[in-house]
């Protein structure tokens, strides 16, 4: 497979790189400490058009590939992984509904999304449902040109901003993933309330929240993808955007072992121990090169998932192998690169620190670990 980058991608990759570097490396440890948005970072990334970089041009966005979009997402999360989010998550649902839904509903809401006038959550996850995620309960029924939404979410990361959530819902009496379905619900939609879930381990300036909708009547117009209890089309028709989604995951994992890594590697060329640097300690040394190695392993999987994606040859089981080791290849290495600074490494003056509990999240968003392997145990025994 050839993994040469165009001119294209290598400008877009480092402009994304001199931008976080120069706007956004500074702040990140602002948006943690305070648990706070970045919005300005926000309109930033709006104004460059990254916030539609995936989504197809026909609707504002640049019509690039997952390879060029998650270039940009692994520079933003070498500095801040908040950041990184914001672009992933918000070329997520676009092309949900840019590529599954109505044409008056993306016609209507895909190029706001790009632009960045309007934000989307994902409403999936429920107390009962979480690695099941056909196991929801949330019921969406139809009365006339309506529909009645009635249960409960968890785990909806920017909830509490979003102007809209796309919500997973079952269409009818059934079980498993005949019935479910997606469907727009507006923020200001009477009967929904949405609560935001206190102390969060990382990534502290994208709030998880609940939500509860009791009652809650949203226009027909507003489906995504139908469910119909007698099939599971319009649970699995979105399930194609979430193979980019959990190789993202990867991606940003990625990127944040890289920005410990150099951190690490600046700090023991200065360091000196024993009358020599840290840098010249042979067990130091050899720490760092099995880093590297896991490192540019994690980068050649994921890039290759991408890389099929978008040439339409999508591998399920690559994205969910490159999901794994990169999100647990990033815990190990972050926290082996906090361990070169010593003691000062464990408080929140350096990254690192920050760094250890953000990537954490990685390894749960997007499937767990067990849940990727037990995907990709199902393809080695299929059937078992």
């Amino acid at each position: 497979m050839d993994f040469d980058l165009t001119e294209e991608q290598l400008q877009l990759r480092d402009a994304a790189r001199k931008l976080a570097q120069r706007e956004f490396r500074e702040r990140a440890a602002r948006w943690d400490r305070e648990e706070t948005f970045p919005e300005e970072n926000k309109h930033r990334l709006a104004e460059l058009g990254y916030l539609g970089l995936s989504v197809d041009k026909e609707f504002g966005g640049s019509g690039a590939g997952l390879v060029s979009t998650y270039l940009v997402i692994e520079e933003l999360a070498k500095v801040d992984l908040l950041t990184a989010m914001i672009v992933h998550d918000q070329n997520v649902s676009p092309r949900i509904i840019a590529n599954h839904g109505p044409d008056e509903l993306k016609r209507r809401l895909v190029p706001r999304f790009v632009s960045g006038e309007l934000e989307c959550s994902i409403a999936w996850t429920e107390p009962q449902a979480g690695s099941d995620g056909t196991a929801i309960r949330t019921a969406a029924v139809r009365d006339g040109d309506e529909y009645l939404i009635n249960g409960s979410k968890i785990f909806t990361t920017f909830g509490d901003r979003a102007d809209m959530h796309l919500v997973y819902a079952r269409f009818g009496a059934s079980s498993g993933a005949k019935g479910i379905g997606t469907i727009v619900v507006e923020r200001d939609r009477p009967g929904l309330t949405v609560r935001k879930l206190e102390g969060k381990m990382g990534v502290r300036g994208a709030a998880e929240n609940e939500l509860f909708f009791d009652n809650v009547r949203v226009p027909a117009a507003n489906v995504v993808t139908l469910g119909d209890p007698q099939n599971s089309r319009g649970f699995v028709k979105p399930l194609t955007i979430y193979n980019g989604t959990r190789v993202g995951m990867g991606v940003m994992a990625l990127g944040v072992a890289e920005g410990a890594f150099d951190l690490a590697r600046e700090y023991m060329t200065v360091r000196e121990q024993f009358g020599q640097k840290l840098s010249e300690m042979q067990g130091l040394r050899w720490l760092m090169v099995d880093s590297l190695i896991e490192i540019e392993a994690a980068r050649c999987l994921c890039y290759k998932a991408l890389a099929l994606i978008d040439a339409g040859k999508p591998d399920p089981q690559l994205c969910s192998i490159a999901k794994v080791f990169a999100t647990e290849m990033a815990q190990r290495v972050t926290v082996q690169c906090q361990q070169m600074f010593g003691g000062y490494g464990y408080f929140g003056s350096l990254p690192l620190e920050r760094m250890v509990r953000d990537v954490r999240m990685l390894t749960l968003t997007g499937g767990t670990t067990q849940t990727q392997k037990n995907v990709i145990a199902g393809h080695i025994f299929p059937g078992a």
